[in-house]
């Protein structure tokens, strides 16, 4: 009898237990990435709602903001349904007609690291 028992309480934890793995991970927010864009062109600065109706449409964009920097726009996308690349061609195919260039800014933040040097520093 008590090992009829114990099965059932070891039923009973591991149904618990995948219940509460499950809920964790259906809480979990989605992973974002931030595209940081620049746009040049005569006609980028009177087109911003234009470009953001575009970038909206697309599956995967979270956020456009283009009040943040001047003459960028920061796209807030989730890169298992959207790559950065489709969001940045998509908004050029858009913009052509308008006389305006979307392209990527690899900067400090976007940049990727440089690897470490094993030779001394020449302050060392």
């Amino acid at each position: 009898m008590s090992f009829s028992w114990s099965q059932q309480a070891l039923s009973a934890a591991f149904l618990a237990m995948s219940i509460f793995i499950s809920l964790q991970a259906s809480a979990a927010p989605p992973v974002k990435e931030r595209l940081p864009l620049t746009m040049s062109g005569a006609g980028c600065s009177e087109k911003e709602a234009e470009i953001s109706k575009v970038l909206q449409a697309m599956p995967g964009v979270i956020s456009v903001d283009f009040n943040r920097v001047p003459n960028h726009v920061l796209v807030d996308i989730t890169p298992s349904t959207v790559k950065s690349v489709d969001v940045i061609n998509r908004v050029n195919e858009a913009a052509s007609s308008w006389q305006c260039k979307v392209e990527f800014i690899e900067g400090c933040i976007s940049a990727t690291m440089p690897t470490a040097s094993a030779a001394p520093h020449e302050h060392e």
